[in-house]
């Protein structure tokens, strides 16, 4: 069964469904003239995979939707209106996204927020909802928006190049300086290929072998004999979670047991990919020779503690935030929710025309501005006439003019609980230096 559907169905995320729904039409003309006389409860929209084979990473997604919203609510919403998540289901192919982000622009109440809109579709609902005048805060990687002009783009992740150029740092720190490069066919996964390479020639690693792989092939043999050939140190590798485990599965019965260690991303830390991979090489192995890489953020900062405790009480989400907890990309989410909420109290208005400009302020570090954590902190404060500096869950940030923020990076590995630890900080700086 696939995880999301067995634990976080559609209805149970949001209680409603977008095709047919009484939610009420708000075309994408009407939505640049709207006031903030509007009524109801504000929709964020998560534009995810909620069904196909990428289908848990709209449950990565979903959950801090939930906890974001869920803590909103609890300190009273944002100028009488309460907020609720709205699953937009993208599918993880372009072809479908099209016409499923564009009825929920034209169908969903009161859309004033999205977040998601990942990278296998983001080429392609990206520019719908920047045209909706719709705040966007996406979990995309794609190198493309590095020096976007959208308006309503905002990105608290890394981008994939800087992904991969992190994943080469961790290897070469421990001295794993032969790699061979595997990654599934897919946009997400290639697109760390750039970074891999320069980060690579700066820190004269060798690229024994690099090779693309399709998805969920019943044997990948004849590619893994090469890989073995080649004799790696380290496996730089992306692929879902079946076909990592038929691979892995294969390189052992190949290779008389032997296993190299694996970096790989965050996007991973799913008990999906724990799941098949250790059923097929083992816990062990999984525990102590998978490094799955990305996004950092500091598990000792108040925001992270309200965070954790929003996670493991929704009961929605309460099953899930051991692995959710350190993984990048929903920290970020959660983040970028409480971010817009406070920007629309700042701008008195929850139209995103009107909000958008306001996102920066709420988080720049001006004179004067109170150091907040937590919405209620932060409307409180702005209550009270103060200005305000959010620093949530991944930090104090800082976009640059095309609405960019990436932080740190980090490595993380399995405990066999399928909880997850983190083991390594990578410098941002070191990554920019890769790339540069």
């Amino acid at each position: 069964m696939n995880w999301l559907r067995g634990r976080l169905s559609l209805a149970a995320l949001v209680g409603v469904a977008l095709a047919g729904s009484a939610l009420g039409a708000t075309s994408t003309a009407a939505r640049t003239t709207r006031t903030q006389a509007q009524s109801g409860a504000i929709s964020v929209g998560v534009v995810a995979p909620f069904t196909g084979p990428a289908a848990e990473f709209g449950t990565l997604l979903g959950a801090p939707c939930y906890a974001a919203t869920m803590l909103i609510n609890k300190a009273g919403g944002v100028m009488g209106h309460k907020f609720t998540c709205v699953p937009v289901d993208d599918t993880g192919d372009a072809a479908d996204a099209v016409p499923n982000v564009t009825r929920a622009i034209a169908t969903v109440s009161n859309f004033d927020l999205a977040i998601g809109l990942e990278s296998n579709t983001a080429a392609t609902t990206v520019p719908l909802v920047n045209r909706a005048h719709i705040p966007i805060i996406t979990t995309n990687g794609l190198v493309a928006y590095d020096k976007t002009k959208d308006k309503y783009f905002w990105r608290l992740t890394p981008a994939d190049n800087a992904n991969g150029a992190a994943f080469m740092a961790f290897a070469a720190e421990h001295g794993w300086r032969r790699a061979a490069v595997v990654f599934e066919n897919n946009i997400t996964a290639t697109g760390n290929l750039p970074g891999v390479l320069a980060a690579a020639s700066k820190l004269h690693t060798k690229i024994a072998l690099n090779l693309t792989i399709p998805a969920d092939a019943a044997s990948y043999s004849s590619v893994v004999e090469r890989v073995i050939a080649a004799k790696p140190k380290v496996l730089v590798f992306s692929a879902d979670p079946q076909s990592t485990a038929t691979f892995l599965s294969e390189y052992s019965q190949l290779n008389g047991g032997k296993l190299p260690p694996m970096v790989t991303a965050t996007d991973a830390l799913t008990p999906d990919f724990f799941n098949a991979v250790s059923k097929a090489v083992g816990v062990h192995y999984i525990t102590h020779s998978i490094f799955l890489v990305g996004s950092y953020f500091s598990n000792t900062t108040p925001a992270f503690f309200s965070y954790r405790k929003a996670m493991f009480t929704d009961p929605h989400t309460k099953k899930i935030a051991g692995v959710i907890t350190t993984v990048g990309p929903p920290a970020s989410a959660f983040d970028g929710i409480n971010i817009a909420a406070l920007a629309m109290l700042e701008a008195h208005s929850t139209v995103g025309s009107v909000y958008n400009s306001y996102i920066t302020k709420v988080v720049a570090a001006t004179h004067g501005a109170q150091v907040v954590h937590t919405f209620a902190a932060g409307k409180a404060a702005l209550a009270a006439g103060r200005k305000i500096q959010f620093q949530g869950v991944v930090g104090p940030v800082s976009f640059n003019k095309y609405h960019n923020f990436a932080g740190e990076f980090a490595a993380t590995v399995f405990r066999p609980n399928k909880s997850a630890v983190r083991v390594a900080i990578i410098s941002g700086g070191e990554v920019s230096q890769l790339l540069g």
